[in-house]
This record gives C-alpha cells, sequence and structure tokens, in this order.
C-alpha cells in the first residue's frame, strides 16, 4: 500500500529536563542522537562508506520541537546551535580514552566535560575563587558563577556574517520551523486577577489576585525570517541582537538557587506584548497558539507588565520538567497526534524527555513522621517544592492524546561474562551532591558523558519503537506508515522483540549496519565500564579554597549587615571596646569558615566514598583522617 511523503514522516519532540553537572549525561545522549541522524541521512544519500544504498529505510524523522529547563534549558540552547552549525563531530567510543581536558571542537563535549577546566586549576577551584565578590563588592551565590559566562560565550561563537540565515545549512531531521521552549522561575511575580463579580455597575469589582513566577524563552527559527516578538524571540545565533536574548536565557536557566548566579530581566527581554501572549499560553497550556484569545479577555495590570523586572533562578524551582509544554507545540503544528489508515490509528508525533533524575516513586521507602520543628522545616520546603511540580493537567492528556512518549533515564547494568548482574545504584558519577558533583572532576563527566552514549543507543535501537506485524504468524497486521517502503532485509536487520512483541525503530541506527549486530548485541556495552573515582587527596585539597570562599561569604554578609545596622548581636557589640568587638568577629568568622569546611569535606568524603567514587575508601567513615585547616 503506497503512502505520502507526509506519512512517511515521524515528527519528534525533545525535553531536557534539570541536570546541574550532569548536563554532561544529556549532552551525551544528545551527541549519540545527532551522530546516528547525521549517519542515516548520509547512509540514504549513498555517502556512509560500507554502506549499502538499498539497506538503509527511507523514511524521514524531523524535530520539531525542544524544551528544557535549569542544564537541561542550556543543552537544549547548545544542541540547536550544534545543529545551526551542522558540523556534526560526535564523540565515539575510540575517543574515551584520549587526554581529558582538550578542546574538541564538539559544543556538548567541549561545553558540559571540558567546563573551563585547565591544566593548572580545575572549574571547582576556579567557582571557589573570590574574583566575583572582589568585583561587585557583592554576593550573589556560593559559587562564584563567572564560569557559566565563559563556557556560553564560547559555545555561541560561530563563524558567519550577521546576515547569514539559520537555516541554510541546517540539516533535514530539523525543522526549519524549529521552536525552542527554555525555563524560567522569576523571583517577582505577574499579577493575574480573577473576578468575582458579574456586576458590571460596580466600580471597583472584587477579585482575587495570584502571581505568576514561571515564564518561558519561546524562541522560533521561523524558516530563518524575522519574528512577530509580541509573540516569539527569534532563533538566530548569527543576529547579534537574537543570539544575546539566546544566551542570556540559557545562562539565567541555569542559575541553581542559592548555588550559582541569578539574572534580571527586564522589558528588553520580556516585553508587554510578549508577557501577555507567553502568559496566556502558560494559562491555557497551549504553548503552540501563536496568538491566544484568551488574551484580550485578561485585565492586565499594565503597570506592571510595562515596566517589568525581575531577578530569574533555575526554572527548574517550578517546572523541572517542562514536556507538556513541548508536546503542546508537536499537537499545534500536526494537529492529531495519530493518523487513520485503513481503520488503523498510527502515531504522527512523540516527545522524548531525557531525565537524569527521574522522579520514580520509592516503592520501599515507609513514611517517616517528624519529631519536632526542625524536622518539619524541610519537609515543608520539600512539600510546596513538590507541589509546585504536581502536573494535574499531564495526567489527564496521557490518556486523551496517543502521542509517543518516551524516557532516557540513566542506567548502568554490572556486567560479568557478558551478563548482567544487577544495576548500579549511583549510575551517574555527576548525580551526587545533588548534581553539583560533576564539578569536582573532569573524570566524572567524561565517564556520564558516555553513558549518556550508551543509553541513547540503547534506547533509539529498542525503546524509540512502533510496534510490527506483518501478518504472518496470524495476528492483525500493524505496520507503521514510515515502515511501509521497508524491504524484508532491512525489517530483519532493526526489527526489535520485546516480550514476545516485535517493533521497528524510528530512527534505524547505522551503526548497527556498520558492527553487523542486532538491536539487542550491545545493550550491555558500556564505554567505560569501571566507576570513575578521584583520590581523597584531589578532594582534601579543596579544603583552603573553600575555606576561603566561606570566609569571604561570611565578611561580606557582616558588612552588609554592618550597613543596615540591624542585627541585636550587633548592637550589643558597641558596648565592648572596638578592637575587642573586631578581634571577636575575625576569630568567629574564621572559626565558621574552618568549622564549616572541614564539614563540607568530610561530608563529600563520606557521600562520594560509599558511593565507590573514592579510591580506598574507608567504609567506616571519615573517622579515620583529619581536615587540617
Amino acid at each position: 500500500m503506497s503512502t505520502t511523503k507526509k506519512e512517511e514522516t515521524f515528527y519528534l519532540g525533545f525535553t531536557m529536563a534539570g541536570a546541574v553537572s550532569a548536563g554532561s549525561y544529556t549532552g551525551g545522549i544528545l551527541d549519540y542522537l545527532f551522530e546516528v541522524l547525521n549517519k542515516w541521512e548520509k547512509a540514504k544519500e549513498g555517502k556512509l562508506e560500507g554502506i549499502n544504498k538499498e539497506d538503509v529505510p527511507s523514511h524521514n524523522v524531523v524535530i520539531d520541537a525542544m524544551g528544557g529547563t535549569s542544564a537541561g534549558g542550556m543543552t537544549t540552547s547548545m544542541a540547536t546551535l550544534y545543529a545551526i552549525k551542522n558540523e556534526i563531530n560526535p564523540i565515539t567510543d575510540d575517543e574515551a580514552e584520549r587526554e581529558l581536558g582538550k578542546e574538541t571542537g564538539n559544543i556538548l563535549y567541549d561545553s558540559w566535560v571540558n567546563l573551563i577546566d585547565e591544566n593548572d586549576s580545575s572549574t571547582i577551584e576556579k567557582a571557589l575563587t573570590n574574583d566575583d565578590i572582589k568585583r561587585t563588592g557583592t554576593l550573589r551565590s556560593f559559587l562564584n558563577s563567572d564560569f557559566i559566562n565563559e563556557i556560553a560565550s564560547k559555545a555561541f561563537k560561530l563563524d558567519g556574517a550577521p546576515t547569514t540565515n539559520p537555516v541554510d545549512n541546517l540539516p533535514s531531521y530539523i525543522s526549519k520551523d524549529l521552536e525552542l521552549l527554555i525555563s524560567h522561575t522569576m523571583l517577582r511575580g505577574i499579577p493575574l486577577e480573577v473576578s468575582f463579580s458579574n456586576n458590571s455597575t460596580l466600580q471597583t469589582p472584587p477579585s482575587h489576585s495570584s502571581y505568576e513566577h514561571f515564564l518561558m524563552s519561546h524562541f522560533k527559527l521561523n524558516n530563518g525570517n524575522p519574528v512577530n516578538e509580541n509573540n516569539y524571540m527569534w532563533l538566530n545565533p548569527y543576529n547579534k541582537a537574537a543570539a544575546n536574548k539566546l544566551m542570556k536565557a540559557t545562562i539565567a536557566t541555569g542559575a541553581f538557587p542559592i548555588g550559582l548566579n541569578y539574572l534580571e530581566f527586564d522589558n528588553e527581554h520580556f516585553g508587554n506584548e510578549y508577557l501577555k501572549t507567553m502568559l496566556s499560553r502558560l494559562i491555557t497550556k497551549n504553548m503552540g497558539e501563536e496568538s491566544p484569545k484568551i488574551k484580550n479577555k485578561i485585565a492586565w495590570k499594565d503597570s506592571v507588565l510595562n515596566n517589568y523586572k525581575s531577578m530569574s533562578v533555575d526554572g527548574g524551582a517550578i517546572n523541572n520538567e517542562p514536556y507538556s509544554e513541548v508536546i503542546s507545540l508537536l499537537k499545534n503544528k500536526r494537529k492529531r497526534s495519530t493518523v487513520k489508515i485503513n481503520g488503523q490509528e498510527y502515531q504522527k508525533y512523540g516527545m522524548v524527555m531525557i531525565d537524569p533524575f527521574p522522579d520514580f516513586h520509592q516503592k520501599n521507602k515507609a513514611y517517616k513522621a517528624p519529631k519536632d520543628l526542625l524536622g518539619v522545616i524541610p519537609l515543608i520546603i520539600k512539600t510546596l517544592w513538590n507541589q509546585s511540580k504536581i502536573k494535574r493537567s499531564e495526567m489527564i492528556e496521557q490518556f486523551n492524546d496517543k502521542a509517543y512518549r518516551g524516557v532516557i533515564f540513566p542506567m548502568k547494568h554490572m556486567v560479568k561474562d557478558g551478563e548482567s548482574i544487577g544495576l548500579y545504584d549511583e549510575p551517574l558519577a555527576t548525580g551526587m551532591m545533588g548534581g553539583f558533583s560533576g564539578f569536582l572532576d573532569i573524570k566524572f563527566r567524561h565517564h556520564d558523558f558516555f553513558l549518556g552514549r550508551n543509553n541513547a543507543r540503547n534506547f533509539i535501537r529498542a525503546f524509540l519503537s512502533l510496534p510490527y506485524n506483518d501478518g504472518s504468524n496470524g495476528k492483525e497486521k500493524i505496520i507503521h506508515p514510515v515502515h511501509r517502503s521497508w524491504t524484508k532485509n532491512q525489517v530483519d536487520k532493526f526489527i526489535i522483540i520485546l516480550n514476545g512483541e516485535t517493533y521497528l525503530p524510528i530512527i534505524p541506527d547505522m551503526n548497527m549496519l556498520i558492527n553487523d549486530v542486532d538491536s539487542k548485541a550491545e545493550s550491555l556495552k558500556y564505554t567505560i565500564p569501571d566507576t570513575p573515582q578521584i583520590k581523597k587527596e584531589d578532594l582534601f585539597k579543596l579544603k583552603k579554597p573553600l575555606k576561603n570562599r566561606i570566609n569571604a561569604i561570611i565578611s561580606i554578609l557582616l558588612s552588609s549587615s554592618k550597613k543596615d545596622n540591624q542585627s541585636c548581636w550587633r548592637k550589643a557589640l558597641k558596648a565592648i571596646p572596638k578592637w575587642i568587638g573586631r578581634g571577636i568577629l575575625r576569630l568567629g568568622r574564621k572559626w565558621a569558615a574552618s568549622y564549616g569546611s572541614k564539614k563540607a569535606i568530610n561530608y563529600l568524603y563520606d557521600e562520594l566514598g560509599k558511593a565507590g567514587f573514592i579510591e580506598g575508601y574507608n567504609q567506616a567513615g571519615s573517622v579515620d583522617f583529619e581536615v587540617n585547616i
């Protein structure tokens, strides 16, 4: 049965969840995805060495939309730049033993694995310097976040004149109308009112006000043409103004609360009309509507919107997995999620989420009631955070919308004699300390980049697939439109068997043809099979810069307190001679810095050691050594 070109195309959207330093894992996944898509395109053109064109499936896959938050949002932008440049140079298995720290020209690897490591200093050592405090005279984050700006500046360097059209060199598997969503948590809420009166004769009808703190930067490629800025931001890294907006949104979404520096937005980034459009989309849960109808019905507070200015922190503080927003873009572009052919419905598009820290229900974790106020306080914070991320409408939508949904998350098997003997409890080396452990050592990030590639390989070869049955076994014939042009040889090569059911991949992995393997053959193959480890000496050497950073933080806080003159204990010290008071403060500051850094190093040693990331870790704990500060 013949199918149309449109039916032979499957459309995908990708959502990148928050990750902190585990962005290296997300980067590895996208690196393998681009490698596979690029090789497939070459193979279809007969330009992939060692592959016969007749062995290559000819349908199409197009990435329509991407979205992300925090490190996922940053990686979303980097992947887009990678695609627009179209200089696909994956970091393959044969480069796993490469000298660490050298630039590769691969934006995903260089940005997330190399960071700004140099021979004489690592990224974490630079993040513990006090240059930012000395330069600004203020404290904006626990870590010196200058390295984030440095990474972004490198990533956004593109060869090409400002007049370069961003779609000129775009690969065929990226939509020329690609849309990006990058999330932000705004510390200043925007008022939204619900009227409590239908009586129009009242001069001031009663209303209930709430405040929206979640916003998204919505970028649109628009076939390379400028966009209506009341509705979108232009996705064009060659245009200076557009590139600056993309870079600012990229940096801002990764501003992990307290740990990393926040950014300020104003009407230059979020104009009055854009804010109305974006808020209307968020209210209606339809990011794909160009100009929402509800926009003209809402009583906006123009006094706020015309002069909007707000600090922004990590978008993941409110929405760490903006997958419904990405799906809504696909839904708007492609309308129905399925196409009906001869009475059968087949999926037209799908969304894949990359989530380094998936929220799985812990079945065996019993509820433990807090005993006192100290136990209640952290639970209140956790409750508020969890409640802000609840997915009510998404739960309903899963029953109504039949689009493909898949998720890639960290998984690593312990392998012996070619067989799995269990799973690692902590597959990510960058996943400790709330995702910050990757900043400690490049080996952690390098390992997770390749784990991302390995997990992406397994996902593409098995789970990014559609049901297939040719009817020869007496069961109902199910052949998706994208698979109807496949030859028997192609089916035999790529077929997937899971729990007795058969499937065919949405994206055929040409590496299977190159390596002459089936879909399961390399599922337990890990480029870096061993757990990366650091020496305790490498951890202990951070005690001095950590102490200095804490000391500087305490000093700036005391300085602020002195200016405000609001501290009761400081007033009490006024009765003491100045030289004694200064001495007490200085000693207290030094003691706090020493104590804090010692406790932190001990904590890191134990947490990393228990998970297997410290060479020669003493299982009895850290009591066998002292951190002399």
